[in-house]
């Protein structure tokens, strides 16, 4: 992957290495913007879940959707049991 520079001023940057030593146990600081992205994108999916269960009709289509796609989930696969029996107790 490509590196790149970016400018931030010494408070923010002081501020990013603060949090990526505190709760990122003192990873690079690219690494810590990387967490904190996927921390971001974490927070709007749930964002998105509360968004559907206020609206109950949405909820209700969504979780209908759910239960099918959950019931092929498997088809066409062995039983793991049938494959790997050493696993069976």
């Amino acid at each position: 992957m490509a590196t790149t520079s970016m400018q931030l001023d010494s408070e923010l940057r002081n501020e990013l290495a603060m949090i990526a030593e505190r709760d990122f146990q003192g990873v690079a600081l690219g690494e810590a913007v990387r967490r904190l992205v996927k921390e971001h994108q974490i927070n709007r999916i749930m964002q998105r879940y509360e968004e559907l269960r206020a609206d109950p009709e949405e909820w209700a289509g969504y979780q209908a959707e759910a239960r099918l796609t959950d019931q092929v989930v498997g088809d066409g696969l062995p039983d793991a049991g049938e494959e790997y029996p050493e696993y069976r107790r």
